[in-house]
């Protein structure tokens, strides 16, 4: 998969939620996982949802 760079701001509220997980994820696998790598995850799974509920209401 190619990755591309982007930036943009956050919330401060949404920061934390994203650190928090982060600090969650590092702990339950046991190993390092990246900022980005979080919400890429986040992401993902939030557009599988959404794309989920759009389906759903045809």
């Amino acid at each position: 998969m190619v990755k591309k760079r982007i930036t943009f701001t956050l919330d401060e509220d949404l920061d934390k939620k994203i650190r928090t997980l982060q600090v969650d994820l590092i702990s339950k696998t046991n190993h390092g996982w990246s900022y980005s790598s979080v919400l890429s995850v986040i992401i993902e799974e939030g557009l599988k949802i959404l794309s989920a509920k759009k389906i759903a209401k045809r």
